[in-house]
């Protein structure tokens, strides 16, 4: 409510009476309230954009050296002639690179650079997974799980992948909460149906948390948990997956009554146009032993392919300047050509264009090496040509599948 009153004078100055005005402002309050969440949602959106950017950025980088420790440490690894601690150590080597690259998935979905494979998804069952995939560990922290859910939810559709990662994020932080607080706990997971939606809660009785932390929750490198024991991507990460599903995230919390996260999902109709996703056969190992140019700016990534299929018998010629590549190629016949697409000179794009127009027989030998899905030029560009490619950092056995699947062509 609005008052405001106003004095009545006469003639003579004095005061002989007032006017009172009371004004009901709840509907200018509401549309004050709505223009001020639109503001936090359009900065919010800009700074996920901003980071994502970023991410993107970073990921590219990382990734060219990090194909190398990869492939080496799992080169060095099959070699049966290494004593043990150094395979050992090999292992620790590899696991972290892994670890590493398990990140820049992680950065790369942030930055909403992978295009979400939806499908019909039974919640419930995604859930049931998920805990799996935590259980020995809750159990250890004497963390009691209590299961309420709806036996007739509706399915909803989805990316199974990107909300595990949401339901497994949440999990995590509840369990650090409660294990701080007071080194046991109890997490309820409830799912609910409501009118057009599904309705998943995840509610700790850790600690919870003030007003001021739970606005800045969703925030990009917002963390309350130690230094080196969070990055404070995992909900920023959590609320793009949900937005990119039409749903929302949110988070209620008191000091000392614990934390609830609460996603709504739309259900899904009996339209919905939901491609059947099957598992791709895995193509035979070749036979064939092949003339192959690796075509990349990286020394180290040139290395790994060209001993990777020497190893299986193939004759491997390698170029670090597309140029010199385009003359290799109009003078020599070969089976498969890798070619990364962001190099210095001329792109590897450029260098495909090139062949599609002097010599398009070759144009179906060639399998793209990127590090760049980042990119929406590159992504589009793959998908309109449908050519072949592989994501830096690849191993061993992703480089011989996509090798044997360009041989089984020409086979």
């Amino acid at each position: 409510m609005e008052a405001s009153s106003s004095p009545i004078f006469n003639k003579k100055g004095e005061l002989t009476g007032s006017v009172h005005i009371i004004k009901d402002i709840s509907k200018r309050k509401e549309e004050e309230l709505q223009q001020q969440q639109l503001r936090n949602k359009a900065e919010m959106s800009s700074r996920l954009a901003a980071v994502g950017e970023m991410a993107a950025g970073i990921a590219h980088e990382i990734n060219n050296p990090l194909t190398g420790v990869i492939g080496f440490s799992e080169l060095l690894l099959e070699r049966e002639d290494l004593p043990d601690d150094i395979k050992a150590n090999l292992k620790i080597i590899n696991d972290g690179s892994q670890r590493a690259k398990e990140i820049i998935k992680r950065m790369l979905t942030f930055a909403r650079q992978t295009t979400p494979q939806m499908s019909r998804v039974n919640i419930t069952e995604l859930i049931n997974h998920t805990l799996e995939l935590r259980n020995y560990v809750l159990a250890t922290a004497n963390i009691k799980i209590v299961k309420d859910y709806d036996a007739t939810l509706p399915w909803v559709v989805a990316d199974p992948g990107q909300l595990q990662q949401v339901f497994l994020n949440l999990i995590v932080n509840a369990e650090y909460a409660m294990k701080k607080a007071h080194d046991k706990g109890v997490l309820t997971i409830k799912t609910e149906k409501l009118d057009g939606y599904v309705r998943i809660s995840v509610k700790d009785d850790g600690p919870g948390m003030p007003e001021e932390i739970r606005k800045k929750l969703f925030q990009p490198f917002f963390t309350t948990k130690e230094p080196g024991e969070g990055t404070g991507l995992g909900l920023s990460l959590s609320l793009g997956i949900i937005q990119e599903h039409t749903g929302t995230i949110r988070a209620e919390s008191e000091e000392g009554k614990g934390t609830t996260f609460i996603i709504e999902l739309p259900i899904a109709s009996d339209t919905d146009k939901i491609a059947e996703i099957t598992p791709e056969a895995e193509p035979p190992r070749s036979v064939v032993k092949a003339k192959v140019l690796v075509v990349d700016d990286e020394p180290s990534i040139r290395l790994l392919i060209k001993t990777i299929l020497t190893q299986n018998g193939h004759v491997v010629e390698e170029c670090d300047d597309p140029r010199k590549a385009l003359e290799k190629l109009m003078a020599t016949a070969y089976d498969v050509i890798l070619l990364d697409i962001r190099m210095p000179g001329m792109s590897g794009i450029e260098l495909y264009r090139n062949i599609l127009t002097k010599i398009p027989d070759m144009a179906l030998s060639v399998i793209f090496i990127t590090g760049d899905t980042s990119d929406e030029a590159t992504r589009e560009y793959l998908s309109a040509h449908q050519t072949p490619y592989i994501s830096k950092p690849f191993n061993r056995k992703t480089l011989e599948t996509k090798v044997d699947e360009i041989l089984g062509r020409k086979a």
